[in-house]
């Protein structure tokens, strides 16, 4: 055992083999060499109340929130302090701190920095020797001791801002918190699972998490890692825009801190968190998009700065049901994707309407007029409230002659479909609804 890292290991392997007392005399170590180690003073934490000292850990937690919110780490201070509202209720009220020091308001938020966490490369010194905890009660009194000593710590004037809740004012950030549920989960845990109903987002506070997709289009099946998030990452956020099953899969790949907020109890708070629904949905709109665009074959030729420019030039527009998007036999006006809700896909047969599919969140319609200039051949309605996004003929049209293989790839799918449309009128059906797989391009 020569570093901090080794240091940690050992105590995660006494851990794992019920050597409680035997992590704690670790973890402490670790806090009296690496005092701004703001993992280790949370294990230490964590540890006392498995225990059974509470009231030991209560001091921990209450130095640790203190540490991480001057030092930069406002959601680690949230996880302490949750955990200590979770043991006394009456110490939420310290939450309303935090909004003062992060809030749009607070005169110290800018370009900080942040108290170094330590390096995992540090050498041990040779005299430290775990291979006897001291007697039970010593050990939980020394363990409290160096966990809860804030001695020499010193912090920036200046503190970076948390993304989209640093718009807040204080007050709505003060709102805002008793909204949100603390879920600490090992590492291998799916958080989210694509295709299961949203009702939260997440913010990860500490830890590490990873997404994946299932690949969009015929050939789809395969798993698409889209990110690996760390601190400070929201996901799920799409559960504020829509009650769309999960676009994506999250997994903890650490044992990780998640602050969730339940989309209901945002919605039943005051007004004044009103700033935070608007700044979230055209957080979750851009990110949405962005994973479309990274996934779907038809913008596989894109490296991810051509992405980005391309996700500046689409326009976002919410559409009530029954609302006409696309009308048959009238000129294609742009690319449709949509990122909310459900869309019906139509086609006039004689006297009847067919319906052909219904679209769901990802899904791209209106290409197939572009390519050829030709009338759009179904007509595309909102089946209930629907986000749409639209992507200007123009833009298109520079787009397939700039990269030949998204014309090619549209054309193809495009005859696909239309065959396949076809077929269905050729057999009477009045009401088809295609696979999953299956893109109706219109």
């Amino acid at each position: 055992m020569q570093t901090i890292a080794d240091l940690w290991a050992l105590a995660e392997d006494r851990v794992r083999k019920g050597d409680v007392p035997g992590a704690l005399h670790a973890y402490a170590a670790v806090v009296q060499l690496q005092p701004t180690n703001l993992d280790a003073r949370q294990r230490v934490g964590d540890v006392l109340l498995a225990m059974g000292h509470a009231q030991s850990a209560a001091v921990v937690w209450t130095a640790l929130a203190k540490l991480a919110a001057n030092g930069g780490y406002p959601l680690r201070a949230l996880v302490a302090l949750k955990l200590l509202s979770a043991l006394e209720p009456q110490l939420a009220a310290l939450m309303g701190s935090l909004g003062e020091l992060y809030s749009v308001e607070s005169a110290r938020l800018g370009k900080g920095v942040r108290l170094a966490p330590g390096d995992p490369a540090q050498a041990l010194p040779p005299t430290l020797d775990l291979s006897r905890p001291p007697p039970v009660e010593q050990l939980v009194q020394g363990a409290e001791k160096v966990a809860s000593d804030l001695t020499g710590a010193q912090y920036s004037e200046r503190l970076p801002p948390i993304p989209v809740f640093s718009e807040l004012t204080s007050s709505a950030f003060a709102a805002m918190l008793p909204a949100l549920k603390l879920v600490r989960t090992p590492a291998g845990n799916t958080v989210i699972a694509e295709g299961e109903p949203g009702t939260s987002f997440f913010v990860l506070a500490s830890g590490e998490v990873r997404v994946t997709k299932k690949r969009v289009g015929p050939d789809g099946g395969d798993v698409v890692e889209l990110a690996k998030l760390h601190e400070g990452a929201i996901f799920g956020e799409m559960a504020l825009v829509s009650a769309a099953p999960r676009s994506a899969t999250v997994t903890a790949l650490r044992d990780s801190d998640l602050l969730e907020f339940d989309r209901e109890a945002l919605g039943s708070l005051s007004r004044e968190v009103a700033p935070l629904a608007a700044a979230l949905d055209k957080f979750t709109r851009e990110r949405l998009l962005n994973n479309l665009l990274a996934t779907s074959p038809l913008f596989s030729p894109l490296d991810r700065k051509q992405r980005l420019d391309l996700v500046r030039r689409f326009t976002a527009h919410d559409v009530a049901p029954g609302t006409l998007i696309i009308r048959e036999n009238e000129p294609g006006r742009g690319l449709f994707i949509l990122l909310a809700g459900e869309v019906d896909v139509s086609k006039v047969d004689g006297d009847s309407k067919v319906l052909l599919a219904s679209l769901k969140p990802g899904d791209v319609f209106g290409e197939i007029s572009l390519l050829d200039e030709s009338p759009a051949t179904a007509t595309v309605t909102a089946a209930r409230t629907s986000t749409v996004l639209f992507l200007e003929k123009s833009i298109f049209t520079r787009l397939v002659q700039a990269f030949p293989s998204i014309r090619e790839y549209v054309s193809q799918l495009g005859e696909d479909r239309l065959m396949d449309t076809r077929l269905l009128l050729e057999a009477g059906v009045d009401e088809v609804e295609l696979g999953d797989d299956d893109l109706v391009l219109v």
